[in-house]
């Protein structure tokens, strides 16, 4: 893809006014990263990058990349390229074809100069046909001695220099009358095989002369007639090619590249909807309640990670059965937690005495809550849900891919493309009609994101239809309120109407059940977990209430008023005397028997020694119990016990396992998993497109800003503050700036003389700052400060 001059793009970029070059960067966001582009042509050098040119070519839809391979074709086929030249190339109308290159134009790949000519960014290749290399590509890629050959066989004259020999070759070879004229002329067999390259574009095996040390000279190979006119070029790696200019040429002058201006029909089938709502608002809380406890489960104690920094398989599991979940709904609750920080690596313990440079980094062990999940779990549910549907709409993954694919799919666009055209196709039809299975969706997305390989497509179309089911925005094979908002806007609203009308009461039967006729809120749900298993879910969600269910409760520090008192202010009617039994008679039996967690016990025949052992203050430390007149606890494990208790002048001896009191080691204590040790020092900086469009437009005509390295901004500010924020605010990350009296939080910085500019998140503009003034200081936000906004 050999690219264009930056000036041609800067031409173009200039020519826009404000609000069409805001189009031009919410089509290309990725030139918006930090440090952001402060004049015009740092944009242009951007949209030319290579990475930002493939990224934006990867969103486009299939008539968009038919219509970019058009406007290479015809300027290999001539010196300039009109819209009407892409259009009889694609066999379509010109209005139509102009209705994409403005697509392409809003996206700086191809646009339409002031003199009519089309120019792109990138020569791009053809869509749906396989032709060669322009022909002056082959000619300048061989050697004078080969292109006189040729000429010679083609009866053209082979003297002068190199572009000499090159300009008449590709004016015989560019000529169709010529090219038609050599091929009828040829043997049969090297017309059929010419013929059969040109409608395929397809290679051949060839080895070139001058190969095995010039043996290959001594025999003939299929090809070698077409190879010495110029027909089919050698590259030297075992196969020869036609050039593009004499493919078109043989193919007639009625071939066309192949057009899918529309996109393909997909049928629709009607769809029960008198239940969708309530089904989207019960999936959408029961994704808050999974997120939720697992919050409060990592408060409690981490969620474990393997080596990789994943939480396994395993985990996952035990999550689920713990939670009363499904596996999908915890994994996807994990991703969505994590990506939305609400819950963060618990940091890894520091390694032991001196750490070799080759050992590995270490690595955390678990996962805690973050900082900000306190705020979470303290918002509204309509604010707790508008979060979680933004994670996973920005989300760069598909958390219910299976873990081979993800991990070959690893930063692809893939995800974030499929998962936008399967709602927005969802969203397209009308209420009330869906579709029979999200596969029947394989075509039009194929036509929407063409780039996407193939082979992954059916499991990320599967992942993402089951991922937005289980957050609501997709039920019984439509899209839900939820769902159309997700892509036509009104989302906050959607979700604030869904979820007030969730149920706050439940029906309590003689039976030991409670149910719910409906979504219920997340208080309702927690409490009813609480105190009950839950049964079933969906349009009604039913829990029992059993002894076991009641001991949970008490187990979590429950009384039965707490109880009692909380259900009855849920239940619709009086609460049955069943449960009211139930929950007395668990009340009347609980705590009567206590278990003590130990680390090992001392056994003796003399009490008097163990009254001894529990008075010595030397022993303090092992925080020693007497249970009984010969019995003797301690938190300590039997190895530090013994230890202890030598070091003190006795001599104990370890009994076997029939003598001692046997328990499981304690938990991971509340210090370990303590998330106030953990900051984050970093903003959401998120650029107006509209605004700095016309900071862009306003600063166009002024001098660019000198180029300088890294190094050199740092040795512009050395001196001026910490040296870690001065390398953060050049890495892209904020920083406070002190100038003058005032602070300011800066980012996107650049140097000119003693003149420091950045745009202040303070002021929502560049500002200037005076080096000799300055001082740079980290900057780590509150939560106030931090600001986050959905795209």
């Amino acid at each position: 893809m050999p690219g264009q001059p930056v000036d041609a793009l800067l031409a173009y970029l200039k020519s826009l006014d404000a609000a069409q070059l805001a189009t031009v960067l919410r089509n290309r966001n990725d030139a918006l990263s930090v440090p952001w582009p402060a004049h015009i042509s740092d944009l242009a050098t951007r949209l030319t990058r290579y990475d930002s040119v493939m990224d934006a070519y990867a969103r486009l839809t299939l008539p968009h990349l038919e219509v970019l391979g058009a406007i290479t074709l015809a300027r290999s086929l001539g010196p300039s390229v009109a819209v009407d030249d892409v259009a009889k190339w694609l066999g379509s109308d010109v209005d139509v074809v102009r209705g994409f290159l403005t697509d392409l134009a809003d996206c700086a790949l191809a646009w339409s100069a002031a003199d009519g000519n089309v120019v792109n960014a990138f020569r791009f290749p053809l869509i749906g046909t396989r032709l060669g290399p322009p022909l002056r590509t082959v000619l300048e890629g061989a050697t004078l001695s080969a292109l006189r050959l040729v000429a010679a066989k083609l009866k053209v004259r082979g003297d002068g220099t190199k572009l000499e020999v090159i300009d008449r070759l590709a004016k015989f070879l560019g000529d169709r009358n010529e090219v038609i004229e050599l091929v009828d002329d040829a043997p049969l067999d090297a017309r059929d095989l010419i013929l059969d390259c040109a409608e395929q574009g397809a290679d051949i095996e060839y080895m070139d002369r001058s190969a095995f040390g010039g043996r290959r000279a001594q025999f003939t190979m299929r090809g070698d007639w077409a190879v010495d006119r110029g027909l089919l070029w050698p590259d030297g790696q075992g196969s020869a090619s036609m050039p593009l200019e004499v493919a078109v040429a043989l193919r007639g002058t009625g071939w066309r590249l192949p057009f899918h201006p529309q996109p393909p029909a997909i049928a629709v089938a009607p769809v029960y909807v008198e239940h969708v709502e309530s089904e989207a608002a019960s999936r959408l809380l029961r994704m808050l309640e999974v997120t939720s406890n697992i919050l409060d489960g990592a408060a409690a104690e981490p969620i474990p990670l393997l080596k990789t920094e994943q939480v396994g398989v395993r985990a996952v599991k035990l999550l689920a059965k713990d939670l009363g979940a499904d596996v999908e709904q915890v994994t996807l609750a994990l991703q969505l937690a994590t990506d939305a920080r609400l819950l963060d690596p618990l940091p890894p313990d520091p390694p032991k005495g001196r750490r070799r440079k080759s050992a590995p980094e270490p690595t955390s062990t678990g996962l805690i809550p973050g900082e900000s999940a306190p705020s979470w779990l303290a918002a509204a549910p309509d604010e707790r849900a508008t979060r979680l549907l933004d994670t996973w709409w920005e989300a760069s993954s598909t958390p219910l891919l299976d873990a081979k694919i993800a991990a070959e799919l690893r930063d692809s666009t893939a995800h974030g493309m499929v998962r936008i055209h399967l709602l927005e196709e969802y969203a397209r039809v009308e209420p009330g009609t869906g579709f029979a299975a999200p596969y029947d969706l394989t075509p039009l997305l194929l036509w929407h994101a063409p780039l996407v390989e193939t082979e992954h497509l059916d499991p990320l179309l599967a992942g993402a239809t089951k991922e937005a089911e289980l957050l609501g925005l997709l039920a019984f094979g439509t899209a839900t309120s939820l769902g159309r908002s997700m892509v036509g806007g009104g989302l906050d609203e959607a979700v604030a109407e869904l979820v007030s009308g969730a149920h706050t009461t439940a029906v309590i039967g003689a039976d030991l059940t409670a149910v719910v006729f409906g979504p219920p809120t997340p208080e309702l749900s927690r409490l009813l977990d609480r105190v009950g298993t839950r049964e079933s879910g969906g349009t009604a969600t039913m829990w029992r209430f059993t002894p076991d269910s009641v001991r949970s409760a008490f187990d979590d520090g429950a009384t039965a008023e707490q109880l009692l008192d909380g259900l009855r202010v849920i239940a619709e009617s009086e609460i049955p005397q069943a449960l009211e039994y139930l929950i007395n008679d668990v009340a009347r039996t609980h705590g009567k028997l206590g278990v003590v967690e130990l680390g090992c016990a001392i056994l003796s025949d003399d009490p008097t020694v163990l009254l001894e052992l529990v008075a010595t203050r030397k022993l303090a430390k092992l925080e020693l119990a007497s249970l009984a007149p010969t019995v003797v606890a301690s938190k300590s494990s039997a190895a530090e016990v013994i230890s202890a208790l030598r070091a003190a002048g006795y001599a104990p001896v370890q009994r076997p396992a029939d003598g001692s009191v046997q328990v499981n080691a304690p938990a991971v204590s509340s210090e370990s998993a303590d998330s106030s040790t953990l900051t984050d020092d970093t903003i959401a900086i998120v650029a107006d497109p509209d605004r700095h469009a016309r900071h862009l437009i306003e600063t166009a005509d002024s001098a660019p800003p000198t180029a300088a390295t890294t190094h050199d901004l740092f040795q512009a500010l050395r001196g001026k503050g910490e040296p870690q924020a001065i390398w953060h605010l050049l890495e892209g990350r904020p920083a406070r700036i002190t100038h003058d009296g005032t602070t300011h939080v800066v980012h996107s910085p650049s140097v000119s003389g003693q003149t420091l500019t950045a745009w202040s998140v303070t002021t929502d503009r560049y500002e200037e700052f005076p080096l000799d003034a300055t001082t740079v200081s980290e900057f780590h936000p509150s939560e106030g400060e931090t600001r986050a906004r959905r795209a």
